[in-house]
């Protein structure tokens, strides 16, 4: 039951902005890895909030051509193309000065008589999606067009009224960020470290020193094409981890069990934000214990990789592995998701509309091994388990405020 008094959209203060869709749109060229604005594409939005571990930026000068599409602090961001309805803020907190937003998104600002957080929450609730429903006859949507808003309505509330709302959803919404700031610094303290112990070779040495740049002897590695510590071996990565082949029974198992696919797995990251169920799928799901290395298979430049923070499945088009030695573990979980492991897959897979690396061909990547020193740094370095710990915590929160959202929305639960 609806006890808050709703009102159309269009008769109040919020502004929808669309984006620049001109001549002066950027295309593939006109992208590059920094620069001066970043412009947005769908990945940079979740449910949980903007997800900037992958990114693309575009120069001054084409920023300044374009027109509409340029975001203000406070400003929300909703996809309206792919995943509909993923959003985000544009926080004081977000470190990046100019932003705009690509053709399948739209900017909602919240005028004098809206607050900007209870919006978030809004477009985020079930008073909002059911509108659209209902709008568009039922049918599932894979594009949300801008002239919905014209019959969306909005929860007619003072100001106060929607602050004290916007405070609770808040309130888990900054639990959530800061989890996913732990995460984030938690798995680039890891990547460098793995970069300096096993692509620069400068781990301690019996003195504590870093054996590289303290004239550690080096030999040529003709495999490798490189010079590697003396002593060491080259093994391919199917002598560490073996692939999960276990089908799960649709008739005889349990359904609707948390799963992992392609669609979830973030690019550039092994921090998962969202999990998919068991449901949404008919075949192909494979038996997923919490740990297990996970590499997308299909086009493998997404650079999707990292490791389910649960038991559960997964799909046929996500390789899942486990490790043979539970001592090599972070050796191998940082090898899977380096940045010349997605490079060595993109270069052996197959097809060129949507190239596919398999299981077999991905394992016979090379690397230069030595036990003792992989051992040592299974041990010098922790962060598997609260990275998985804060995930599980971030979707047990972001249910909770899925939960409450239509009740605060419709006045069921009131904030005193």
């Amino acid at each position: 039951m609806i006890k808050t008094k709703l009102r159309p959209l269009s008769g109040s203060t919020i502004q929808l902005v669309d984006g620049d869709r001109g001549v002066n749109y950027p295309n593939k060229k006109d992208f590059s890895d920094n620069g001066f604005c970043v412009f947005l594409d769908s990945s940079n939005l979740t449910k949980n909030g903007f997800d900037f571990s992958s990114k693309v930026f575009i120069s001054k000068n084409k920023d300044e051509a374009m027109g509409n599409g340029k975001l203000k602090r406070g400003d929300l961001v909703m996809n309206t193309r792919g995943t509909i309805g993923n959003m985000g803020v544009y926080k004081e907190n977000v470190p990046y000065e100019n932003i705009r937003i690509n053709s399948g998104m739209l900017i909602i600002r919240g005028g004098s008589d809206y607050d900007n957080g209870f919006l978030y929450g809004f477009f985020r609730s079930n008073l909002f999606y059911k509108q659209v429903e209902n709008i568009m006859s039922g049918s599932v949507q894979s594009q949300l067009p801008i002239w919905i808003f014209n019959f969306i309505q909005v929860p007619e509330l003072s100001i106060p009224a929607q602050q004290k709302i916007s405070t609770v959803l808040s309130a888990l919404d900054s639990k959530i960020e800061l989890n996913n700031r732990i995460n984030a610094g938690l798995e680039q303290m890891a990547k460098t470290l793995y970069d300096y112990w096993f692509v620069q070779f400068d781990f301690p040495d019996e003195n504590g020193k870093p054996y590289k740049t303290s004239g550690g002897k080096m030999v040529w590695c003709e495999e490798l094409k490189r010079n590697i510590p003396a002593g060491w071996e080259v093994k391919e990565m199917n002598k560490l981890l073996t692939k999960n082949t276990t089908k799960f029974d649709f008739i005889d198992d349990k359904h609707d069990i948390d799963t992992l696919d392609l669609s979830v797995l973030p690019s550039a990251t092994m921090c998962l934000n969202e999990k998919n169920s068991s449901s949404a799928f008919g075949t192909n799901l494979f038996k997923l214990s919490k740990f297990d290395i996970l590499f997308g298979g299909i086009r493998p430049y997404l650079l999707k990789a990292g490791f389910s923070p649960f038991d559960g499945l997964v799909t046929g088009t996500v390789h899942s592995f486990r490790v043979k030695n539970d001592d090599e573990y972070n050796f191998a979980i940082l090898t899977m998701t380096h940045k010349s492991m997605f490079n060595f897959a993109v270069a052996n897979s197959k097809g060129t509309k949507m190239p596919v690396i398999g299981a077999d061909d991905l394992l016979t990547y090379k690397v230069a091994h030595n036990e003792d020193i992989i051992k040592t740094f299974n041990e010098f370095i922790q962060f598997r388990d609260i990275i998985a710990h804060n995930i599980i915590e971030n979707q047990t929160l972001a249910e909770l405020r899925d939960w409450l959202l239509p009740m605060l929305m419709n006045g069921q639960v009131a904030v005193k």
